[in-house]
Formats: C-alpha cells, structure tokens, sequence
C-alpha cells in the first residue's frame, strides 16, 4: 500500500485559515489606506498622498500596487512636478496593455521634454490603443490632439508638426465637416482644430500655408472649405 505524503493535517488547516486571515485582513487595511490617500488626492494634499502611497508599494496585490503608482504618478503631474511624473508613469506602462497608461505617460515625457521618449511612447500608444481599446480608453484622435498641443506648450514644433499633419490627413479622409459627424468620431469642429494648430501654422512661410491650405481646401464638403477659407485668411496677411 502507498502512503499518501500529501495529507492535510488540523494544523494545515487551521494555519490555511489563518493565512487567509491575514491576506484578507492585509487586503482591507491597504484599501482603507488607498482610500485615505485617494482623499487627500482630492483634497489637493499631493505630497501627503504620494507619501502614503509609497509605503504601499511592497503591496502583493497587482491591482493595488497600480492603483498606489497611479495616484503616486497624478500627484506628481498635479504638483507640475514633471521630472517625477515622467518617471512615475513611465513605470505604469511596463507590462500594461492600457492605452491610457501610454497616453499619461507620453504627455509626462514631452512635458519633461524627454522628447525621444515620448515620441516612443505615442507609437505605442497608438498600437495598444488599435488592439486593446475600448469605449473607456481616450480615442486615437483625441490622444494625437492632446499631445499636439502638449508638444505646442513646450514649444517643440517639429514634432508637434507631425501630430498636425496626421490630423490634418484623418480631415481629409473623412471629409465630411458637420460637427456632429466629427464629434462622433472623436474629432474637434475643423475650425477649433486649426485654431489650436495656431503656433504651428505660424511656423510655416506663406508658400507652404498654401500647401497646406489646398490639401485641406480641395478634399473636403462646401461648409468645410469656407471654414478653412475664413481661418487661412485670418492668419495670412
């Protein structure tokens, strides 16, 4: 006869019950504590929230130690502390299929401008957003928008022109310039888009405005044009 090795004695059962105890017990105090910190967040005590944050990233539990990094990373892009907050969400796309987490960080980075890292990271973003995005994620259009204009702030206009010209395109293959039909599809009314591509357009000489100008002005509807016309003439004197 074999013997059973494996058996579970009363004292593996009374320490199996402790030890669930205790992970349950350990569970409820670190979300009692996010909670706090989530508080203090709210309340605009950023340090006081970073601080408590940090000492919950020995934490076990995945979903709590991202929620712990995250509220540690929007802290610091609340403080405009933006060399901490590159880092902070940097660290939340390791491993995330989260376009958002791509997203935070791609805007931390250029506002850090550690331009090479966020250019990186927009690519990314962009992919995970194709494969893994749903109605909760910020749509592709909106992300290229935000950092356009993040990218305009920091006045880092070559790379802003590249987000400028990919909207630009997504115009003109839509074409249809109702502002209904472009807010279902997540896109800004093509005047505000032109008004917020401003201090790129202003970077171009009046020969490749006009470039500009034919491409958007010949490939979309009638009321679209006479927005473009009456922004192009606003600008070009």
């Amino acid at each position: 006869m074999n013997i059973n090795y494996d058996y579970i004695t009363y004292d593996d059962v009374l320490r199996a019950r402790r030890e669930m105890y205790e992970r349950a017990y350990e569970k409820h105090a670190t979300n009692s504590i996010l909670n706090s910190a989530r508080d203090l967040f709210s309340q605009g005590a950023f340090d006081m929230c970073i601080n408590i944050c940090k000492g919950l990233l020995d934490t076990n539990d995945p979903k709590q130690l991202y929620d712990a990094k995250k509220l540690i990373a929007l802290s610091y892009y609340s403080k405009q502390d933006h060399a901490n907050a590159d880092e902070a969400f940097y660290d939340l796309t390791i491993n995330s299929t989260n376009s958002d987490d791509y997203f935070n960080a791609v805007i931390s980075a250029a506002l850090n401008k550690n331009f090479d890292r966020s250019k990186a990271l927009f690519e990314v973003a962009l992919e995970k957003y194709t494969h893994h995005g749903t109605q909760k994620n910020m749509p592709s259009v909106q992300l290229i928008l935000h950092y356009m204009i993040t990218l305009i702030t920091v006045e880092e206009f070559e790379l802003a022109k590249e987000q400028f010209h990919l909207l630009k395109e997504i115009y003109i293959k839509v074409k249809n310039t109702d502002e209904k039909f472009l807010r279902s599809r997540a896109l800004e009314p093509i005047e505000r888009f032109l008004e917020l591509s401003t201090p790129i357009l202003q970077q171009y000489s009046e020969d490749e405005l006009e470039i500009i100008y034919d491409a958007l002005h010949s490939n979309i509807d009638e009321a679209g044009k006479e927005k473009v016309e009456d922004y192009f003439n606003s600008i070009v004197k």
